[in-house]
This record gives structure tokens, sequence and C-alpha cells, in this order.
């Protein structure tokens, strides 16, 4: 799912405005996210969004630039979506027609943006993404083709990240350890390397409030660490790692505000699993970023974007997901540890 946000700046007493995505697993925690595209002057394409090899479906979000009070203009949902269909291509070759380069036009879906009485910004309206179903092919170059109705055409060329294989841990995953351990990964191609990942553990558990009959399902979130491809490389083993201290699991769950707040007596917690996701991402969104933090203050248009004849980012991304039992030992322990939290063993 896409996050919408807007983002503005003002520059010689006016305000130009773009509106843009940003996808909600965007990958850079540690640092300010902020992606401020605006241009001065005639109308102009924004374009954001990448290219997952790993996702059933992949999205953009196209809109475009305007002039003009941000109070007056910003809850006018027109002021920055084309009132038209654009024709828009995703050129490449496509996982069901691999030795074949293919033109996809790409068709339009609308994601309802919730009403808020207190936003700046328009709301309570369906905002339209552009979208293929076609299967992308790792390590491939996909061009991006929009045509206006006034015959100005907007292109962007991006190329796709090769996926990646969890090597470590193999079939559970213990939190007894104070001792350091490591989440290692590999390339699908064996010595290539993305811009940037980002590692995320997710504690999986449902919960059975008293009274009640049926479960809720809940997840506690741990961020193992990032940095780019060549920073966390062991050349020695063709492997990407982050380190991590197994212990530090229950530090996470004591900040998990339902675990704290919501357990009231007889509750039943029951422990799913843990997830852990590896993140890639691509130069484009990388650089552009790392552009970003580095001015201070915006005073002028950002100077890297690789949309011909418009402005935004096309970019890739990849995503490996893996789901790990917990060894018994740790679900143990939070039985006996935490009794609080009400977590009782599944017998099968």
């Amino acid at each position: 799912m896409l996050i919408f946000q807007i983002y503005f700046i003002m520059k010689k007493n006016k305000l130009f405005c773009a509106l843009f995505v940003i996808a909600s697993m965007l990958i850079f925690n540690s640092c300010n996210t902020d992606v401020n595209i605006y241009n001065e002057g005639e109308e102009t394409t924004v374009v954001y969004g990448y290219l997952d090899v790993d996702a059933d479906t992949n999205y953009l979000k196209i809109t475009k630039s305007f002039v003009g009070d941000v109070i007056e203009n910003g809850q006018n949902y027109n002021m920055s979506n084309y009132d038209y269909k654009l024709n828009v291509k995703l050129i490449g070759k496509f996982a069901d027609m691999p030795n074949v380069v293919s033109v996809v036009t790409m068709d339009t879906c609308h994601v309802h943006k919730p009403y808020d009485p207190n936003a700046i910004f328009y709301s309570g309206v369906d905002q339209v993404l552009y979208y293929t179903t076609r299967k992308l092919i790792e390590d491939q170059t996909y061009k991006l083709v929009i045509e206006r109705n006034d015959g100005e055409v907007i292109t962007s060329e991006v190329k796709t990240i090769n996926g990646s294989t969890i090597t470590q841990p193999y079939l559970n995953i213990s939190f007894e350890s104070q001792a350091t351990n490591q989440i290692k990964w590999r390339s699908n191609e064996l010595m290539e390397r993305a811009a940037f990942y980002e590692v995320v553990g997710y504690f999986h558990y449902s919960q059975l409030n008293p009274g009640e009959t049926d479960t809720v399902d809940y997840c506690v979130k741990w961020t193992f660490g990032s940095g780019t491809g060549d920073e966390l490389w062991n050349g020695s083993e063709y492997r990407m790692f982050v380190n991590y201290t197994p212990k530090n699991f229950y530090k996470q769950l004591q900040a998990d505000d339902n675990l704290t707040n919501n357990s009231p007596e007889w509750v039943q917690r029951f422990v799913k699993g843990f997830e852990i996701v590896v993140t890639a991402t691509g130069e484009e969104l990388y650089k552009y970023i790392l552009i970003q933090n580095s001015m201070g203050a915006i005073q002028d248009t950002p100077e890297y974007t690789n949309i011909e004849n418009g402005i935004g980012i096309l970019s890739s991304r990849s995503q490996c997901r893996k789901m790990f039992e917990v060894h018994d030992r740790s679900v143990s322990a939070l039985i006996r540890d935490y009794p609080q939290w009400g977590f009782v063993k599944i017998y099968e």
C-alpha cells in the first residue's frame, strides 16, 4: 500500500506545490526522507514510484505541479491532479514473456484518502494510481513513457534490483543470548549489491481478550539495521549482514503499547512467528535522498531527478520476506518472565 504525503516550500513569495507518494516501507528510517519536488513556471508532470520485482502489482503516482496559495488551492484536488487519463506505458521484458520486449499500457485504480477536517490539503477523495500486474524480471531495464493530451511526452528508465535470499537464521530464531548474532542474506546474483538495505523484524502474535471468541492479530516491529550494500558486504562469504543482540527482543516488547497498556486479566496471547524482511532500494532514490540530506535548507530546485521532461523519481526496490518459528525456549521465557502479557503455548 502507498501512503500519500504533500510537501511544500516557499520561494520568491509564491508557493510551488507538487503531490507525490512515499512507500510505507520507505527504508531510510534514520534520516530525513522528505522528497520535495517542485518547479517554477508552467505545469510540470510529477512522477514518483518504484518498480519492485517481488511485487504482484506495481504502482506509480503521476500528478502535476501548481503555483498558488496553498491554503486556497490545497483543498482543490484538481489543482494537482489531471482531469483525464494519461497514456502511461511501461516497456521491457516481463516474466510471462521473458524473451520478448513488451509494451504494457498501465491501467488506473483509486485509493481513498479518508476525510480529515484539519488537513491543509484535500482529503475524503479517491486518488488515482497507475498500475500493472505484469510480473517484472530482475536486473532488467524498463522504460516509462507518459503521454499528455497536449502532446508532451515524459520518459524515464530504471533497472530493476536483483532479489535477495535470507540465509541466517535457518529454521527458527531464539532470543535468549546476550552475545551478538547476525542476520545474513545474499543477492540472487551472487556479487551484486543494491544501493541501500534495511532489515526489519516483525514478531507476530494473536490475542484473545476475555469474554471474546475471536482472536486479533498483532505484530511488534524491530529494526535491526541498515546501510549501503558495500557497508554490509562480507566478501569472504559473498553475503551481507547486520548485527543484533537477541536478548534485546524483550526490550522491544516492553516498549510495545498494546502489550504494555492492553493486557487485561485473563487475556491470552499466542506466538505465531517472527518475520524478517530485507528491503533493498535502487541507486536513484538513494542518491536523491543523499542530496536532500546534504542540503541544510532547501533553497533551489532539487538537483537530481531521473524524469525527462518532468520531475520526480522512478527507482527500483526488492523485498525479501521469511517467517521463522520462535524457538520453544523463547516462548517459555515469554510465559515465565512476563506473565502479565498472558502468553500461552499452543499444543498440537
